[in-house]
């Protein structure tokens, strides 16, 4: 059975939206998501980790974006606020299962974060299980570490680490990880995942330079990632740098997508 099967391709992407507010002036999300709409029609990932989405920004997006199943809660208390979602093309996937859970030490009690030195920002990891209609079942973990919180993100990427492996006991299968680390890559919080288990998760994003730029005003600085067990062949991967000649950006982070092989 397995000399049967046959490779399979899928473009994946980390994509920090940049929350909607006003103070982003022309830049603010409800501008730019016309730009957003056009250039993800024509790049057409099959697989997109999204940060900071507004319950607005998601109306928006499930609008613009008919191609795609888009899922995951909210972070607040009441499962509003910033979501952490990950849309995937609907006629290639079937869902298998799906969980948002908070970073924290309840990771199932909405609103909860870690304390000492986290932020006041609840923050969550969403997790699901993809089946392509023509190959084997994946998973994916989409998350968004704090902002402040050194210690915080170092929990944060461990307790990401636990689920792989909890989830893996049950039914182990290749993983793709996605998200804004708010780290750079010497960052424990990064080294954590890129050491686990000697080596077993790649940053597949590694050569793709600065990520976030704050709409032109700062040098980049990568803090986005893909990674990805051994079992998941990196073919390439490229930060997407794309302005307007008017100025619009399509948020303060580069999207980053890598293209893989199973």
């Amino acid at each position: 059975r397995k000399e049967s099967q046959k490779m399979q391709t899928y473009k994946i992407m980390t994509f920090n939206m940049r929350t909607q507010t006003t103070w982003d002036g022309d830049n603010q999300f409800l501008c730019r998501a016309p730009f957003i709409k056009e250039r993800l029609d024509a790049i057409k990932p099959d697989v997109i980790g999204m940060q900071e989405v507004q319950p607005v920004m998601y109306e928006r997006l499930i609008s613009d974006l008919p191609d795609y199943y888009i899922v995951g809660g909210g972070r607040g208390k009441d499962r509003g606020d910033e979501a952490v979602c990950v849309a995937f093309l609907k006629d290639r996937f079937t869902l298998c299962d799906l969980e948002t859970f908070w970073l924290s030490a309840t990771p199932h009690t909405p609103g909860s974060r870690y304390t000492g030195d986290q932020s006041g920002c609840p923050r969550v990891c969403t997790a699901l299980t993809l089946k392509p209609r023509d190959g084997e079942p994946f998973r994916v973990y989409n998350m968004h570490t704090d902002h402040i919180g050194k210690v915080a993100r170092v929990l944060a990427s461990n307790q990401m680490l636990q689920k792989l492996d909890e989830n893996n006991l049950l039914s182990r299968m290749p993983a793709i990880v996605t998200g804004d680390f708010n780290a750079e890559p010497d960052d424990l919080c990064v080294t954590t995942v890129t050491n686990y288990k000697d080596g077993e998760l790649a940053d597949l994003s590694a050569s793709v330079g600065g990520t976030f730029h704050d709409y032109g005003r700062c040098e980049p600085m990568k803090i986005d990632y893909i990674f990805a067990d051994r079992s998941v062949k990196c073919l390439s991967c490229e930060a997407i740098h794309d302005r307007r000649e008017d100025g619009l950006w399509l948020s303060d982070h580069y999207p980053v997508m890598a293209t893989v092989e199973f």
